[in-house]
């Protein structure tokens, strides 16, 4: 399955040549990221090359059409911020201390970070360590929805796939609730697009 790189940010594309299409076409699903139909007798590279010079306007599409996956990369050190999980908002609690530490107890997200950094430095920090968190959580949680195997991965600019014999899954669905994720799995189970 092919995928190129953007800033750091992987994305992956479903290729589909036909012999009646006369120039390449890119459509973003909602489901299964980009989908780019091609002429049979395009050269790949050629096809390739004209997707990297689409690739910012393919990753700020899929961020635009799936805003709420991508709070969690715009948290920032001020007071009123909450994190999706499942589905529920959770409250960031903030505190200066000695080190950095993230953990979720008592229905909330305690982040503490020493408050000799620049804010910057701390922003940075914070989304780390709640994607992180999320990813971990992904990994359990997913395999607990379906009795088919399923398992998670690193954002490719789509929700997820089929495997012969196993669903992989985006890890930001886990701040979506439990029932929007089955509802991608059986999508993904049955091949659709949207």
């Amino acid at each position: 399955m092919p995928e190129l790189t953007y800033e750091e940010h992987k994305i992956h594309y479903d290729l589909h040549t036909k012999p009646t299409i006369y120039y390449v076409k890119i459509y973003m699903d909602e489901l299964n990221g980009a989908q780019v139909t091609a002429p049979e007798k395009r050269k790949p590279e050629l096809i390739e090359a004209f997707l990297k010079k689409k690739a910012a306007w393919m990753k700020e599409t899929w961020e635009k059409h799936h805003a709420e996956l991508y709070h969690v990369d715009r948290l920032s050190v001020e007071e009123g911020q909450k994190i999706k999980y499942l589905g529920r908002s959770y409250q960031l609690i903030l505190n200066e201390g000695n080190d950095y530490a993230f953990s979720f107890s008592k229905g909330k997200f305690l982040f503490t970070y020493p408050g000799d950094k620049e804010d910057e430095q701390i922003n940075k920090q914070l989304i780390a360590f709640a994607k992180k968190w999320l990813r971990e959580k992904s990994e359990k949680k997913f395999s607990d929805l379906h009795s088919r195997s399923i398992s998670s991965e690193e954002d490719a600019a789509r929700l997820g796939k089929k495997d012969q014999d196993e669903i992989v899954l985006n890890w930001r669905l886990i701040q979506q609730p439990k029932e929007s994720i089955q509802d991608k799995i059986q999508k993904l189970i049955e091949e659709e697009t949207c």
